[in-house]
C-alpha cells in the first residue's frame, strides 16, 4: 500500500529545491508544485495546483500516448519512467514560448505497494534540443559560438561528445573533460572511456544502450555512475543518438550532464518521503484512506495491528472490512452517521466499538476528513484513536455512581445490587459473563450471576473452597487472583471442568474480595467463551471493580451489624426503660430516642422536643434546680448526674435519673449536649416500701420483743433459787437477743 502525498510534509524542503518538482496523484492531477516549477512552466502556483498534468503538458498531441503509457506502467509497478524532450508551451502566458522538457517520473509508495502519488522532476533541455535541431548550423559556426556553448555547458554542467565510428576517434567538449576530470590534451578512444565506468552493472548498461542505438539508429537517455580520473564518484546523465548510413552506424553523438547534485537532492527527497512514511506509521492511531461511496479502504497504517490485532493487508483485502468489524450494537448507528455526514461533505468525528482479532472490543474515536472533487465527496481520510480506557473510565464512573446510590437504599437486597453491577460490567465488556460468590464456612454460595446458565450456577452452589477448586474456589482459598486461560487443561479445574465446558465456557479469571482486615468476603469470577488472558486495560478495570465490590459488600455487612447492634440497644433500652437525648444548643433542637418518648408519655408527632418543652414537663419543685444544673454544665463543661421528677400529660409523676455531657467545638464553645435518662420511678416506690417495712420492724416488732426481754430479766432475778426455771429463762433470753439481731440486720438493709 502506498501512502498519499501530504503537501504539508517537507513543503519547505521542496520549495528550496533548485530543480522544478511536481507531485501528481494517480488521476494525473497536480497536487503540489515548487517555485522552480512555477518559474519554468511560467504559471502561478495557484493555477498549477489542481490542474491536469496531461492537459498542462499536452502542447503536442503526440505526447498524449506517452503520458498514458508512463502513468500506466508506474501504476503497474514500474520503479520510474521518463518522458524525454516534451514540447511545452504555456498558452496562458502573455508571451508564450515553446520549451523542451525532460520529465523523470517516480512513484511514491506506501507499505502496501499501491501508488499514491507520483513525483515528477523536470529538466529544461530546451537548449539541448534546439542545439540538436540546429546541429548543422552550429557545427558550421562552432568557432563563433564556442564561447557561448562553453558557458552554457558550464552553467548546466552539460558536455557534448561525439564518436566517429569510421576513424574510431572520440571528441569531448571541454565541459565533458571537466566533468570527467581529465586534461585537455588527453587522447581518448572508446576503450579508455569505458574505464570510467567501474561499476560492472553500469558498464553493461552503457554497452547495451549503445549497441541498441547503433543497430536501430535510436536515441538513448540513461543515467550512470562514473569514477572520474581523480577518483571521485559522480552521477551523469547521457543522452545520445546514432547516425546510420545504409544501416551502418557511422557516428554516435550526444550530451552528458553532471547530475550528482540533482541525485543528492532526489535522495534527500526520497529520504524525506521515508521520514514522512515513518512519521505516519508512528502516530498513536490508525491513519486511513477510503472511498467515499462505499467505504472501501485503500490505505491503513501499521498501527492497526497493535490497536486491533489486524494487519493492514488483512484489512485491505476485504472490501467491507470496516463495517463488518464494527461491534453489532454500534454498526448501524456508526455507518449511518458516517454516510450522512459524508454525503453532506462535512468533516466529522464519532465513537464506536470495533471487534478486535482476539474477540474483545475496543472503543475508537474516528476523526474523518471528506475530500471532494467537482463538488462531490470522493475520498475519506482520517485517523482512528483508541479511547477504550477513557471511555471505560467514564462509563465505569457512571456505573459505580449508580450502584453506590442503589446500595444506599436499605430496602434493596444486596443480591439485586450485585446483579445490577455485573449487568453493567457485561454491557461494557460484552464478551464477559460474571458472577459473585459469597464465601462462608469455607464454601461458596451464589450471590449474583445474571448471565451464567442457571444449571451451572446451581451445581457450584455450596462447593468447598480449596487449592484445586476451580478458579473461584482456589482464589477464595488462597485469597489471591487466579487466572485460568484454558479450563480444559488446567489442573485446578480437573474435578470441575465437566460442569462448565458443556456451557462453552473455556476460560475463567477469579478475584477475591477482602474486607479491611483481610478476611475473605466473596470471590468474583469472569468467564469467557474463548481461551484468553487479561489485557492490560481489562486487568485495570477488574482490579478497580474488585475494590468497589469490597466497598459495597463491607458497607452492607457493616450496616447489617450496625442494624443488629441498634436493635440490641433499642431492645435493651426498652427493657431497662432507658432513653437517650441530644440537644443542638444553637438551633435549640432536641432529639429523643423512642424509649424516652414512652418515658415522658408523649408521641413524637404530638410533642415538640425543645429545651423549653422539656422544662415545661418538669415537676414544679425541680424546675429551678434542673435549670441551675444545666447552666452549670454550660459554664463548667463538666459531666453531671442528677435526679429529676416529671409530670406526664396524664398527670402521673415519674422520677428519672439523668446524665449529661457537653460537646465542644474546636474553639471550646458548647455546640451540643447529650445525655440519657433512666426511669427509676418503680425503684423509688420499692425503696419507699422497704423503708416502711424497716419502720415497722424497728417500732412495731422490736417494742414487744424489748418488753419480753425485760420481763425475762425480772423473772431471772426473782427465780434464782429454782435452777431449772433459771436455765429455761436463759434459753428464752438468748433466743430473744438472736431475734433482735436479725431484726437489726433487716432494718439496716432496708435503710440503705
Amino acid at each position: 500500500m502506498k501512502p498519499e502525498w501530504n503537501q504539508e510534509v517537507d513543503t519547505a524542503l521542496y520549495q528550496l529545491l533548485p530543480l522544478p518538482v511536481l507531485m501528481i496523484d494517480t488521476q494525473g492531477t497536480i497536487t503540489f508544485a515548487n517555485g522552480a516549477a512555477a518559474i519554468l512552466l511560467r504559471m502561478p502556483l495557484k493555477l498549477l495546483t489542481g490542474k491536469s498534468v496531461i492537459a498542462l503538458m499536452n502542447s503536442d498531441a503526440s505526447s498524449l500516448p506517452e503520458w498514458h503509457r508512463c502513468l500506466q506502467q508506474l501504476m503497474e509497478g514500474a520503479s520510474h519512467q521518463k518522458i524525454s524532450a516534451l514540447s511545452y508551451r504555456c498558452r496562458q502566458h502573455a508571451s508564450p514560448r515553446t520549451s523542451y522538457l525532460d520529465i523523470a517520473l517516480a512513484p511514491v509508495a506506501g507499505t502496501c505497494g499501491a501508488v499514491s502519488q507520483i513525483v515528477a522532476i523536470i529538466t529544461d533541455i530546451t537548449e539541448a534540443v534546439l542545439a540538436k535541431r540546429q546541429e548543422a548550423r552550429l557545427l558550421a559556426l562552432l568557432e563563433k559560438k564556442e564561447k557561448f556553448l562553453y558557458e552554457t555547458e558550464r552553467t548546466a554542467r552539460n558536455g557534448t561528445w561525439e564518436i566517429d565510428m569510421r576513424t574510431q576517434t572520440v571528441v569531448w567538449s571541454d565541459m565533458m573533460r571537466e566533468i570527467y576530470e581529465i586534461a585537455p590534451d588527453t587522447e581518448l578512444n572508446f576503450e579508455t572511456t569505458l574505464a570510467f565506468y567501474k561499476n560492472e552493472q553500469h558498464r553493461k548498461k552503457l554497452l547495451s544502450v549503445v549497441e541498441e542505438a547503433m543497430t536501430q539508429g535510436s536515441m538513448f537517455d540513461v543515467e550512470f555512475q562514473i569514477d572520474t580520473a581523480k577518483g571521485r564518484q559522480l552521477w551523469v546523465r547521457s543522452t545520445g543518438k546514432a547516425e546510420l548510413v545504409d544501416g551502418i552506424c557511422v557516428r554516435l553523438y550526444g550530451t552528458t550532464q553532471d547530475i550528482t547534485e540533482q541525485k543528492k537532492i532526489n535522495d534527500a527527497f526520497m529520504a524525506s518521503s521515508k521520514r514522512y512514511n515513518s512519521l505516519l506509521q508512528s502516530i498513536e492511531g490508525i491513519v486511513w484512506e477510503a472511498r467515499a461511496d462505499n467505504f472501501e479502504f485503500s490505505f491503513v497504517s501499521d498501527q492497526a495491528e497493535p490497536i486491533l490485532g489486524y494487519t493492514s493487508e488483512e484489512w485491505l483485502k476485504e472490501p467491507s472490512f470496516w463495517s463488518n468489524h464494527i461491534y453489532p450494537d454500534d454498526r448501524e448507528r456508526a455507518v449511518a452517521y458516517c454516510t450522512t455526514e459524508t454525503r453532506k461533505g462535512r468533516n466529522h468525528s464519532f465513537d464506536y466499538r470495533m471487534i478486535k482479532a482476539d474477540g474483545s472490543t475496543a472503543w475508537l474515536k474516528d476523526m474523518v476528513s471528506v475530500i471532494t472533487e467537482n463538488g462531490a465527496p470522493s475520498v475519506l481520510r482520517g485517523i482512528m484513536v483508541d479511547i477504550t480506557e477513557s471511555k471505560l473510565s467514564a462509563d465505569l464512573d457512571h456505573l459505580e455512581k449508580h450502584i453506590l446510590e442503589l446500595n444506599a437504599v436499605q430496602n434493596i437486597d444486596i443480591g439485586a445490587v450485585l446483579s445490577e453491577y455485573l449487568k453493567g460490567l457485561e454491557q461494557l465488556f460484552p464478551y464477559m459473563k460474571c458472577s459473585i460468590l459469597r464465601v462462608r464456612d469455607n464454601k461458596v454460595y451464589n450471590w449474583a450471576a445474571p448471565s451464567l446458565p442457571a444449571s451451572y450456577v446451581n451445581l457450584i452452589d455450596g462447593q468447598e473452597i480449596g487449592p484445586y477448586a476451580g478458579s473461584c474456589g482456589t482464589s477464595a482459598y488462597l485469597k489471591e487472583k487466579v487466572i485460568v486461560s484454558d479450563i480444559e487443561t488446567d489442573l485446578r479445574w480437573a474435578n470441575y471442568k465437566h460442569l462448565v465446558l458443556p456451557h462453552d465456557l473455556l476460560s475463567c479469571w477469579s478475584y477475591p474480595v477482602l474486607d479491611a482486615k483481610g478476611a475473605i468476603m466473596a470471590v468474583w469470577g469472569i468467564y469467557f467463551g474463548t481461551k484468553r488472558t487479561p489485557a492490560a486495560v481489562e486487568e485495570r478495570v477488574i482490579e478497580r471493580s474488585t475494590a468497589i465490590l469490597g466497598v459495597i459488600l463491607e458497607n452492607r455487612l457493616s450496616l447489617a451489624r450496625i442494624e443488629e447492634f441498634n436493635l440490641f440497644i433499642s431492645q435493651g433500652q426498652e427493657l431497662a426503660n432507658f432513653g437517650t437525648w441530644q440537644w443542638d444548643i444553637k438551633a435549640n433542637k432536641v432529639q429523643w430516642s423512642d424509649v424516652l418518648y414512652k418515658i415522658y408519655g408523649v408521641q413524637p408527632h404530638e410533642f415538640s422536643a425543645t429545651f423549653e418543652g422539656y422544662l415545661a414537663m418538669l415537676h414544679a419543685d425541680d424546675r429551678d434546680k434542673v435549670t441551675d444544673i444545666i447552666q452549670g454544665i454550660l459554664e463548667t463543661h463538666n459531666d453531671v448526674l442528677f435526679e429529676e421528677r416529671i409530670i406526664r400529660p396524664d398527670g402521673e409523676e415519674r422520677t428519672l435519673k439523668s446524665w449529661g455531657r457537653l460537646v465542644l467545638d474546636e474553639k471550646n464553645n458548647p455546640i451540643k449536649m447529650i445525655g440519657a435518662c433512666l426511669d427509676i420511678t418503680q425503684a423509688r416506690k420499692t425503696q419507699t416500701r422497704l423503708k416502711e417495712i424497716a419502720w415497722l420492724q424497728s417500732h412495731v416488732i422490736r417494742a414487744p420483743l424489748t418488753r419480753l426481754m425485760g420481763l425475762v430479766n425480772i423473772l431471772q432475778n426473782e427465780l434464782q433459787q429454782h435452777d431449772i426455771h433459771h436455765e429455761l429463762l436463759n434459753h428464752i433470753e438468748i433466743a430473744a437477743h438472736e431475734l433482735d439481731d436479725v431484726i437489726k440486720k433487716i432494718d439496716a438493709k432496708t435503710n440503705v
